[in-house]
């Protein structure tokens, strides 16, 4: 199951995963961050993940090339898992990416929140 939150102000997603991810899901939210990305140039995402129970085949082919598609498109990345999830995140997606990566536990969802939206020496608004 995915969910997913628009955080115009901050130019950053919220993006919920937990459960099985469908290929419809997946390519729903795809559909919705990409036009974001339109809106906004570089963005900022929230990855949220709780009792992730994996991703349909195809859906996991389409994260992987909407990933390679978009690489350039993020600025900055905030993770929320357990230890186990961010090791195989951090194994299997981290090193494709080039941009701020920080992950977080899931007792300090709202610290990655602040990260997030908030760099150093940014005032919030």
């Amino acid at each position: 199951m995915l969910s997913y939150i628009e955080h115009d102000n901050a130019q950053a997603v919220e993006i919920g995963l937990s459960g099985r991810v469908s290929t419809e899901e997946f390519d729903q939210v795809a559909r919705k961050l990409e036009a974001f990305i339109k809106r906004h140039g570089q963005v900022r995402v929230l990855e949220v993940i709780t009792d992730f129970e994996g991703m349909d085949a195809a859906a996991l082919w389409h994260d992987v090339k909407f990933s390679l598609q978009h690489l350039k498109d993020f600025n900055r990345i905030a993770v929320v898992a357990s230890p186990d999830t961010h090791n195989l995140w951090s194994s299997l997606v981290s090193p494709f990416m080039d941009c701020e990566v920080e992950h977080f536990p899931p007792d300090e969802i709202n610290a990655a929140r602040d990260w997030l939206m908030w760099p150093e020496g940014a005032a919030e608004a």
